[in-house]
């Protein structure tokens, strides 16, 4: 599903109407009736609701109005309040408000900075159960200020509920930044596809509910825009999945190699050696210091090999001949999970990441090898998968973790172009950025895993479904949808406090088969 911008948005109306000669008016009725649809189930449980719409003399005031009209043939009596005059509406707006004003909807006309005209210090919106924020659009720059702040504010301290409609009031349809006041919506119903403060936080909390619904757009309208910025959906995941033949066996599915641990830091390899079985993979070997060899044995499924190490348990330089050969017939390799930061240990895995001519993933330890090292960095010999977290991605692309934080979507677009790589900046909305400039925003996960370990396990998953031959793209959007979904599913069971890397990976196998279900 596309994220549109609400300039982008516009381009899509615009062509909707004048190439495939969808008319403006019944895109405008079929927004307002979507908006009907979903109010509908909210009022069937109320006595006798009252109802507000309160509309601007944009577009957005005219899906209001056809809410309005909606509402009173279903009979209801909703209290319209407009805040413009009748000479300000134009077009289909100014259509709309023709017809309510011939029917017996209330109608209050609100102009001349006259908001609370005859009720003193008395919020107006009061008396109502449910209001419908149709008052400003996706089109707004800057904050709301005069008799749109003081509305922003009624309509919030209402104690109503609140249904916005495309966006909350006070929010851009450009950006998830939060400039002003804005309408705390208990849901809203956007059309044709989510915009940007739909997804993102802050803006994001204050859209309640997000309801995405088809008006009647044509999806080559959409498809012409070029967006490069896509939500992943059932629909996107659906078919990525490899198929097992009847004959296969285990060699059939790939032989992922794993490089990283050190004394003390063996559970990660562990995580990630299991989890590239359960995505897939018919064999794993974890190659690992000497000395922690063992332990790892002892818990970690598939294969173990010894590496040379330095002095305090990490990878030494002399592993570079072993490694390298162990390389020669292994189908994807993930590298740096728990593998330290001893300056040795660094310059090998920079060299190993950086020679390495299969599908390689690369996390943890040696993402931190590339920090000032970022130039070494390309995926143009072979599929390079980098999966940040904010603070690797900061020192990465040398600027502090919160210009990440604030632009993610841009940083991580950025990198994965300047590097001809594939970027999974983890963090709430798991973004995939692609070499040609697409980002992926993930909608899977939840605060539960923010626990140690389950990097790890994602880690895991990419390299394994990696190895069993999915293209790059494939299988990243399929992992981080699925270590999402793993992680959904085990905060329904357990919780979200109780979460850990050992319950991801538990439920790693039914989040699987409910892709295998999509497909079958």
């Amino acid at each position: 599903m596309k994220i549109l911008t609400a300039h982008q948005m516009r381009n899509v109306d615009r062509r909707a109407i004048s190439r495939y000669h969808v008319p403006g008016i019944v895109l405008m009725e079929n927004a307002g009736r979507a908006v009907v649809e979903h109010l509908l189930e909210v009022v069937e449980e109320m006595d006798e609701p009252q109802v507000a719409v309160v509309c601007g003399k944009g577009n957005n005031g005219g899906d209001g109005l056809v809410v309005a009209r909606h509402l009173h043939h279903l009979g209801l009596t909703p209290v319209v309040f407009l805040i413009a005059s009748e000479k300000e509406l134009d077009g289909d707006a100014a259509t709309n408000f023709r017809i309510v004003e011939k029917l017996p909807i209330p109608t209050q006309i609100i102009t001349d900075a006259a908001w609370r005209p005859s009720t003193g210090d008395l919020n107006p919106l009061l008396p109502f159960d449910v209001i419908v924020d149709a008052l400003l659009g996706t089109g707004l720059k800057g904050r709301v200020r005069g008799d749109y702040q003081a509305i922003v504010e009624d309509i919030n301290d209402a104690g109503a509920y609140v249904l916005s409609v495309d966006v909350p009031s006070g929010l851009s349809g450009d950006t998830s930044k939060v400039v002003g006041p804005a309408v705390h919506a208990d849901a809203t119903v956007t059309f044709m596809a989510p915009k940007m403060p739909h997804l993102f936080p802050p803006a994001e909390e204050l859209c309640g509910d997000l309801v995405v619904a088809e008006i009647g757009i044509p999806a080559e309208a959409v498809e012409a825009e070029k967006v490069s910025l896509e939500l992943v959906d059932e629909g996107l995941i659906q078919g990525r999945l490899l198929p097992r033949a009847d004959a296969s066996h285990k060699g059939t599915y790939g032989h992922a190699l794993l490089v990283g641990g050190s004394v003390g830091k063996t559970g990660a390899v562990r995580l990630a050696a299991e989890a590239i079985l359960t995505a897939g993979a018919g064999l794993v070997t974890a190659a690992v210091p000497r000395s922690v060899r063992p332990e790892v044995a002892a818990y970690a499924p598939g294969m173990t090999v010894p590496l040379p190490e330095t002095g305090n348990g990490e990878i030494s330089r002399r592993a570079l001949t072993p490694l390298r050969k162990l390389m020669e017939d292994k189908s994807a390799l993930g590298i740096g999970i728990g593998a330290g930061r001893g300056r040795e240990t660094q310059a090998t895995l920079r060299s190993l990441v950086s020679g390495a001519r299969i599908p390689v993933v690369v996390d943890a330890d040696a993402l931190n090898a590339f920090a000032g090292h970022d130039e070494a960095l390309s995926g143009e010999k072979r599929p390079m998968v980098l999966t940040p977290h904010p603070g690797e991605m900061a020192r990465l692309a040398d600027i502090p973790t919160r210009d990440v934080q604030t632009d993610r979507v841009g940083v991580c677009r950025r990198f994965a172009h300047n590097h001809s790589c594939h970027v999974v900046l983890k963090g709430y909305r798991t973004l995939i950025g692609t070499p040609d400039g697409r980002v992926f925003v993930n909608p899977t996960g939840n605060p539960g895993l923010a626990t140690a370990g389950t990097g790890d396990v994602l880690t895991g998953v990419l390299t394994g479904l990696l190895a069993t031959g999915l293209p790059v793209l494939d299988a990243l959007i399929l992992g981080v949808y699925v270590h999402g979904l793993a992680g959904d599913q085990a905060a329904e069971e357990i919780g979200l406090t109780a979460l850990t890397a050992r319950s991801l990976l538990d439920a790693l196998p039914r989040a699987l088969h409910e892709i295998e279900e999509m497909d079958s």
